[in-house]
């Protein structure tokens, strides 16, 4: 089933129980749950169903065209004892959704041109959908190529782009202006481990809180290493841009800690491109984690924080480990995922409640487009 929202299967991980935790800095405590206030008002309506289930996919908006790219099926029956109608794997497909039409279904887009994936990070530049990054089963496991889809003379048309830095999978991605910033992510391999502390090799230390910029109108100069985040590293972070700063909010590490556990990430943190400085600002107020990035912000002043899950640990920025906090919906009782939609008000500084999803989900990928969340 598939909301407006662009809801995704979500993915997978792991999860293993430790131990103990030191204190959070009186300044950044999170706002008591109790007391968040409800900042937007939503009325989910589901949209059409994607042509089949898929996690994971690559999203933007070119026009009023939604892009769905890549991601990963679990497989789907129709009748037993014959082959799967939609085999469990990793994807290629393209699709578009016309959303000027209320009446549009998905239709087939050219595929990408690369190893089927999941896992890209994408954001639209001047009508330009830009993806980069990924996982899948096998050698090299994580990837780094990149490919931009545009529109011309009416044809849908895939070029190449410079690689990434490194590899990566699931970091965040914002842009402003022509030019185009990712934060973090892991890098994995065949023991089906994700690394956000260093790489598979223990090198490419703090991968997960590396920030890298390209330019679009200067591709060829390729990518730039701006100031690491100071926070914790991350994979799956909220990432947006709000009158020219940054805002990194929340996400996962990876279990490539001394715990072995996946822990949920809480610090978020404020960019300036301008002085290449970061600046901490409060908690999230549930220990909540998986969200998406991009295009995510409302009318210039609401960062939109969908979905979650809270693993049995929460990292702090030193490394450290605590118990996780608060008390997250879900709409289904029964099921690991969380329904709560949260949102960051950057003109105060403080987060809110918005109307929950109809449904668990564990990072969705959101656009916002106009008064609208897909």
């Amino acid at each position: 089933m598939r909301l407006l929202v662009r809801l995704l299967v979500p993915v997978y991980l792991l999860l293993v129980l430790f131990s103990i935790v030191p204190a959070v800095l009186a300044e950044h405590a999170p706002q008591p749950q109790g007391t968040l206030k409800q900042m937007l008002k939503i009325t989910w309506k589901k949209g059409p169903d994607l042509p089949q289930g898929v996690q994971d996919s690559g999203a933007g908006i070119i026009g009023r065209t939604l892009i769905s790219v890549g991601g990963f099926a679990s497989g789907q029956k129709d009748v037993p004892g014959k082959p799967d109608k939609y085999p469990r794997g990793f994807l290629k497909k393209a699709w578009g959704l016309d959303l000027s039409n209320l009446g549009a279904r998905w239709r087939d887009l050219p595929e990408l041109p690369a190893t089927a994936r999941q896992g890209m990070v994408c954001i639209v530049v001047s009508m330009r959908l830009y993806c980069w990054g990924g996982i899948s089963y096998t050698d090299p496991f994580t990837y780094k190529d990149g490919y931009r889809l545009s529109k011309q003379a009416e044809q849908w048309v895939w070029e190449p782009l410079p690689d990434l830095a490194r590899p990566g999978v699931w970091p965040g991605i914002c842009a402003i202006g022509s030019k185009i910033y990712v934060l973090g992510g892991a890098d994995y391999d065949s023991n089906g481990k994700l690394y956000t502390h260093a790489d598979r090799a223990a090198n490419n230390r703090r991968l997960g809180a590396q920030l890298l910029m390209i330019d679009t109108a200067d591709l060829k100069s390729g990518w730039r290493r701006l100031a690491d985040c100071p926070g914790t590293p991350r994979m799956t972070p909220a990432m947006a841009t709000v009158a020219g700063r940054i805002f990194v909010i929340g996400g996962a590490a990876g279990n490539d800690n001394p715990s072995g556990a996946y822990a949920t990430v809480v610090d978020n943190w404020r960019y300036d491109p301008v002085r290449d400085q970061w600046e901490r600002l409060r908690d999230l107020p549930v220990a909540s984690g998986n969200f998406t990035s991009g295009q995510i912000v409302y009318k210039e002043r609401y960062i939109l924080l969908i979905g979650g899950y809270q693993y049995p640990m929460v990292e702090n920025p030193d490394g450290s480990l605590r118990k996780p906090y608060g008390i997250p919906y879900k709409h289904y009782k029964d099921n690991p995922y969380f329904s709560d939609v949260w949102a960051y008000d950057i003109q105060t500084g403080l987060f809110g409640t918005a109307d929950p999803l109809p449904l668990n989900n564990n990072t969705p990928i959101t656009v916002v487009d106009d008064s609208r969340f897909i």
